[in-house]
């Protein structure tokens, strides 16, 4: 089960963080977690969690374990979990995850694919 993240942008434990004065042209890669609040055009890859913040303003795409977008994405998010939209985060562009929430005022514009949870997960809620 994916981690309630209370606290959306620079959080404890976060790896890499990109603050709000900041204007990225790149790509970015980590194996840990990501947090952006930053101008950028480019692309973010992570093993772990990417946050983007609330003064994010982001072209490219996203591929982590999960996404959580407070601020605005410009492009696609490859999940392995989660993505997460949170009432001030904006995506335009296609969502491909295992969960995908959003917030009453989040605004999604594109398509979703999500794939099967586990015939196990099925079985522990009692669907099988």
């Amino acid at each position: 089960m994916a981690k309630k993240k209370t606290e959306v942008f620079g959080g404890a434990g976060t790896d890499t963080v990109i603050g709000s004065s900041v204007k990225l042209k790149g790509n970015l890669s980590s194996d840990g977690d990501i947090s952006v609040d930053a101008k950028m055009v480019g692309n973010i890859k992570s093993g772990g969690e990417v946050s983007i913040g609330p003064n994010a303003q982001i072209t490219g795409e996203i591929v982590a374990t999960s996404v959580t977008v407070a601020g605005q994405l410009e492009g696609g998010i490859k999940a392995l979990d989660s993505a997460t939209i949170m009432a001030t985060g904006q995506v335009r562009g296609d969502i491909d995850a295992t969960r995908l929430e959003i917030a009453m005022g989040g605004v999604f514009i594109g398509t979703s694919k999500m794939k099967a949870p586990e015939a196990t997960e099925l079985a522990d809620r009692g669907a099988l």
